[in-house]
């Protein structure tokens, strides 16, 4: 009988994930992580909604806020991780190039089925990959931090004090 019980619950959890991803909205339990820019300073976490700008500054706290997204942000996060398929990707994606001063680009991808993190090696910054399959990944995070630094909550926070050239 409890074989029986977690056969049909497996399968009704695998319709649920399918109908979700058939029908473009998100599961429920899905959320992401993504850093970015030099250093890694700019990072975001939709299961916390901590939204930093950065942790280069005098004072870094003032560079903190909450952002939650909206339905149709995630459903658009969602549609663009699910067509990238991170799980298809290396833990670490060598981007052939490198940058002074480093830059970061890592990405974590969570639902019930597990969690997935790619971590991008050297130049994550430049306008075309090497290949089609680092080129996917480029633009999807790009449209995600564009997603994220466009919104009023991010416009909200203070200017850079640093830049890097």
């Amino acid at each position: 009988m409890k074989k029986t019980a977690l056969a049909l619950s497996a399968l009704l959890g695998a319709a649920c994930l399918l109908t979700a991803c058939a029908s473009g909205r998100a599961p429920e339990d899905f959320s992401f992580a993504l850093t970015w820019n030099c250093y890694g300073v700019s990072s975001y976490d939709s299961a916390t909604g901590k939204l930093v700008k950065t942790t280069d500054a005098t004072h870094p706290e003032d560079y903190v806020t909450e952002y939650q997204l909206t339905a149709a942000e995630r459903r658009q996060v969602w549609q663009l991780l699910r067509k990238l398929d991170a799980d298809s990707y290396p833990d670490e994606y060598d981007t052939g190039l490198m940058s002074k001063p480093p830059c970061v680009l890592i990405l974590t991808v969570r639902t019930a089925a597990g969690e997935k993190t790619i971590r991008a090696l050297g130049e994550p910054f430049v306008d075309t990959a090497r290949d089609e399959k680092g080129q996917a990944f480029l633009d999807a995070c790009r449209a995600i931090e564009e997603l994220l630094t466009g919104t009023e909550a991010w416009k909200a926070l203070p200017d850079y004090e640093h830049y890097y050239a």
